[in-house]
């Protein structure tokens, strides 16, 4: 997991002077010319083919009928299977994710796990943005408190002004609500990342108004969450008759 692409990618982190490339040197090697054991004569070139070899070529060109390609998966790999397992991983990551939230914040996990639940599917919808950063920022924007709204007009979660992204609103929308305090929210996270090239430090500070070391606490925060669920996921990737169990829950 990572905050975009690679936590470091984004983050605009110096990674000090880039190595020299050692050159690549490609040697070209011409196959040796090898004349064919036998000659076919020129006449037999002209000569029909049986019947029987033409049907059999036929058959080789001919696609494969619907039912057969859907009965013979590539490569023999149940994707269905696939997705289940990736589906039993990414709950296993979110729940971890709720009940470290819970103990370092003494709030209900029925209340965290609604809010981690918006982080992922928004992040979902966008390329290369990780929940975590999304719940990083709910985390220290508003503690988790949806209603929450300081004295400049930021409203919720992540503690949104409306009269400064009152084009990502409907005029029906409230930012007291969840589900679209964190879709505008993430909206200005990617605009400021677009306009910052990418540099995902400069985006959080513009976000935060250049609050002094917001970036930092958030891009800590949201990796100790991947962390968290990375760890998850591999005690229950590792755990006997996963794979067993989740093949059973499938074929009942």
């Amino acid at each position: 997991g990572s905050l975009l692409a690679s936590p470091g990618a984004w983050a605009g982190e110096s990674a000090g002077a880039a190595a020299g490339v050692a050159a690549e040197q490609v040697a070209t090697l011409e196959p040796a010319f090898q004349p064919p054991e036998q000659t076919r004569p020129a006449d037999a070139w002209l000569e029909p083919a049986p019947l029987e070899q033409v049907h059999s070529t036929t058959a080789l060109l001919e696609p494969a009928s619907p039912e057969s390609a859907q009965s013979e998966p590539a490569l023999g790999i149940d994707l269905a299977q696939v997705k289940d397992l990736a589906s039993v991983v990414d709950e296993a990551r979110k729940k971890a994710q709720v009940e470290y939230l819970s103990e370092k914040l003494g709030q209900p996990r029925q209340t965290l796990h609604q809010y981690v639940e918006l982080a992922w599917k928004e992040a979902s919808r966008r390329e290369g943005l990780a929940p975590e950063l999304l719940i990083a920022i709910m985390q220290k924007e508003s503690v988790f408190r949806p209603k929450v709204q300081n004295r400049y007009g930021a409203q919720g979660l992540m503690q949104v002004v409306r009269r400064w992204h009152s084009d990502k609103l409907h005029k029906s929308e409230s930012l007291f609500d969840p589900a679209v305090n964190v879709r505008v929210g993430t909206d200005i996270l990617e605009e400021y990342l677009e306009s910052y090239d990418g540099n995902l430090w400069k985006a959080l500070a513009k976000y935060s108004g250049n609050s002094s070391g917001y970036a930092k606490t958030v891009i800590n925060e949201s990796r100790k969450l991947e962390r968290v669920a990375d760890t998850a996921a591999a005690q229950v990737a590792n755990a006997p008759g996963f794979f067993e169990e989740a093949s059973t829950e499938k074929a009942g």
